[in-house]
C-alpha cells in the first residue's frame, strides 16, 4: 500500500467519523415536530403538485378572504418541486423535507473536503469539513425541514465544481445546480452573481492564452443556469407580471442594526463563540477592532501573501470571498428593505460562514514542498487559530442550550393539534379556517388553515410588535375575532386559538363571561372556551339571517 493510498484512507476515515457525529446529533436532538410555517408552505405546494399539478398554497394571513389557495408570492417553487420529486417514490412531503436536511448535513463534510482538497490541501479541508459540520447554523438547521442546509449543500457543490471541473460538461452541471439553488432560495441570487464575478476575475487574472478557455467555461455555466432560471423567471412574469414577485411590507429595522446583527450572526456561526460575536458586533471597541483587523489583514494579504499563493489557492480565496461578500450584501439589503418577521440570525448566515473559513484557510495553507522543521511565528499563529476554532465548535456542539430547549414547544403544539383537529382538519366546503397554530394543521392533516396575526396584549406584546409591520397584529382576542369575520365576508368560519403561540396564552384564555356575551351577540357559536383553547364557529345560515335583519 502506497503512502498516498494510506493517507487517503485516513482522510476517508476522518470524514466518516465526522458524518457519524452528525448522525448522532440528528438522532438524539431532532425535535418531535421539526417544521415551521415556512415548511408548511413548501410541503403544501409539493402535495398539491403531486395531486393536481398546481403549486398553490393556503394564504398565510387572512387575506384574500375569498380564496383558499393562491400562487405563492413569497418563496420560489424549487424546493416544493424537489420535495414532490422525492415524494413521487411514496414518501410523504414532510418526511422528504426533513430527509433532505438530514442527507445534506451528513454528506456536507464529504462535499466540502472534495471541493477544497486541491485548493487548500487535505488537512485544512478536513478541518473545514469538521468545523462546518459542527457550526451552530448547520447543527441547528439540519434538524429542521427547511431549505437552509440543502441550499448550503448546493452552493458548496456549485463552488466545488467551479474550482475542480476540467471539462465543459462539469461547468454546465455547475450552472444547472446554481439554477436549482436559485429556484430554491431567493438569496442564491448571490451565488449567480458570484459565478459571473468569478469568471470576470478569471478573465482579468489569467494569461492571454487562457482567456478563451475561461470564456468557454463561462458560456457553459451560463447555459446551465439558463436552463433552470429562464423558465422560472418566465413563469413569474406570466403569473405575477414580474420576474421577481417576492415582496413583503417595508422593514421596521434599519441598515445599521441589520448590519450589526448580521456581523454577530456570521461571527457566531463561523467561530461558534457567541460571546465573542456579541462583543464584536455590539460594542464600539469590538466593532472598531473588527474593522481594524479586516483592514490590516487585507493589507498583509496584498503585501506579503497574495503573490506567494498558487493559482488554485487564489481561485479558492477569490470565489469564497466574492460569495461571502455578495451573500452578505443580499441579506442585509433585503432585511433592511423588507419586513420578514424575524431578525437576521444563523439561518441567514450559515450559507456564507463556511466560505469565510474557506477563504481564511486558502491564505493559511502551506503550498510549498519543502518540509518545515520547526514552528515559526506564522505556524504558531495558524495552530492557535485552528485549536481555538476546534475548541469553540466542539464546546458549542456539546454544551449549547439551544439543543436542550429544541423540543420545549412540542407539548403546546401537540396539545393544540389534539384539541383542534376534530374542528379544523378536513377541508370543509367553503369554510374559512383560522388558527394561531395554522402551520401544524396544514402539515399534519392538510387543512387549509389561515395564520392569524399576533395578539399583542400579553406580556410579550412589545417584543412581538418589534418584528411586525405597522398595522399588523391585534390588541385583544375580540379584536382578532372581529377582523376574521370582516375578512371572511359571507363564508362560514371556524376559528381555533390555542395557548403557546402568537400571543395566545393564560392572560387571554378562557374568555371572560363578558367577552363571551359580546362574541355570542355578534353571531358566533362558542364550541370551546377553556384554558386548552378557544374554538368559535360562524355559520353561513347565521350570516344570511343577520343580513336579512
Amino acid at each position: 500500500m502506497t503512502w498516498q493510498l494510506r493517507a487517503l484512507l485516513h482522510q476517508l476515515f476522518i470524514l466518516s467519523a465526522i458524518s457519524l457525529l452528525v448522525m448522532v446529533h440528528l438522532h438524539y436532538r431532532s425535535p418531535s415536530f421539526p417544521f415551521t410555517p415556512d415548511s408548511a408552505s413548501y410541503i403544501e405546494q409539493a402535495r398539491n403538485f403531486l395531486d393536481s399539478g398546481s403549486l398553490l398554497i393556503t394564504p398565510y394571513g387572512l387575506a384574500p378572504g375569498d380564496q383558499d389557495q393562491i400562487e405563492n408570492r413569497l418563496f420560489p417553487i424549487g424546493f416544493a418541486v424537489v420535495l414532490a420529486a422525492v415524494s413521487s417514490f411514496g414518501i410523504d412531503a414532510k418526511d422528504a423535507a426533513i430527509g433532505l436536511a438530514h442527507f445534506s448535513a451528513i454528506t456536507l463534510p464529504w462535499l466540502l473536503f472534495f471541493s477544497f482538497r486541491r485548493s487548500i490541501g487535505p488537512i485544512l479541508s478536513l478541518l473545514l469539513a469538521g468545523l462546518v459540520a459542527l457550526s451552530p447554523g448547520v447543527l441547528k438547521h439540519s434538524l429542521m425541514g427547511l431549505t437552509d442546509v440543502f441550499g448550503l449543500w448546493l452552493a458548496v457543490a456549485v463552488i466545488g465544481l467551479m474550482l475542480n471541473s476540467r471539462s465543459i460538461s462539469g461547468f454546465i452541471f455547475a450552472g444547472l445546480l446554481a439554477g436549482v439553488a436559485y429556484a430554491i432560495r431567493n438569496a442564491h441570487l448571490a451565488l449567480l452573481v458570484t459565478i459571473v464575478l468569478y469568471f470576470c476575475y478569471g478573465w482579468l487574472s489569467g494569461a492571454a492564452g487562457e482567456r478563451r478557455a475561461v470564456l468557454l467555461q463561462a458560456v457553459a455555466t451560463m447555459f446551465g443556469m439558463a436552463v433552470i432560471v429562464a423558465p422560472l423567471l418566465l413563469r413569474n412574469i406570466v403569473i405575477f407580471g414580474s420576474p421577481n414577485p417576492y415582496l413583503m411590507g417595508p422593514s421596521t429595522i434599519g441598515f445599521v442594526e441589520n448590519l450589526r446583527t448580521y456581523i454577530e450572526a456570521l461571527l457566531k456561526d463561523g467561530t461558534a463563540c457567541s460571546e465573542c460575536a456579541r462583543y464584536v458586533a455590539w460594542s464600539l471597541p469590538g466593532l472598531l477592532g473588527f474593522g481594524g483587523v479586516i483592514i490590516a489583514a487585507a493589507y498583509a494579504v496584498y503585501k506579503y501573501r497574495w503573490s506567494n499563493l498558487p493559482t488554485s489557492g487564489k481561485k479558492a480565496f477569490a470565489i469564497s470571498t466574492i460569495y461571502l461578500a455578495m451573500g452578505s450584501c443580499v441579506v442585509v439589503a433585503a432585511r433592511t428593505r423588507y419586513q420578514w418577521g424575524e431578525l437576521i440570525n444563523l439561518r441567514h448566515t450559515l450559507q456564507y460562514s463556511p466560505f469565510l473559513l474557506a477563504g481564511m484557510f486558502a491564505l493559511m495553507a502551506d503550498y510549498g514542498k519543502k518540509p518545515v522543521l520547526h514552528l515559526n511565528g506564522w505556524k504558531k499563529a495558524k495552530l492557535a487559530i485552528s485549536v481555538c476554532l476546534v475548541f469553540f465548535h466542539v464546546n458549542y456542539a456539546v454544551n449549547s442550550e439551544s439543543f436542550r430547549n429544541s423540543d420545549n414547544e412540542y407539548p403546546k403544539l401537540a396539545k393544540a393539534f389534539s384539541t383542534g383537529k376534530a374542528y379544523l382538519c378536513g377541508n370543509q366546503a367553503d369554510t374559512y379556517l383560522v388558527s394561531n397554530w395554522a402551520h401544524v394543521f396544514r402539515i399534519e392533516c392538510g387543512a387549509r388553515v389561515r395564520q392569524i396575526e399576533a395578539i399583542t396584549a400579553g406580556a410579550k406584546g412589545d417584543e412581538m410588535r418589534a418584528f411586525m409591520s405597522a398595522g399588523d397584529g391585534y390588541v385583544s382576542v375580540l379584536d382578532a375575532v372581529s377582523d376574521i369575520k370582516q375578512q371572511a365576508g359571507s363564508r362560514p368560519i371556524r376559528v381555533g386559538l390555542f395557548p403557546g403561540r402568537f400571543g395566545v396564552g393564560p392572560e387571554n384564555l378562557p374568555l371572560s363571561a363578558v367577552d363571551e356575551r359580546q362574541v355570542a351577540a355578534k353571531g358566533w357559536q362558542i364550541i370551546k372556551n377553556d384554558q386548552q383553547g378557544l374554538i368559535l364557529e360562524y355559520s353561513k345560515v347565521g350570516i344570511q339571517q343577520m343580513d336579512a335583519l
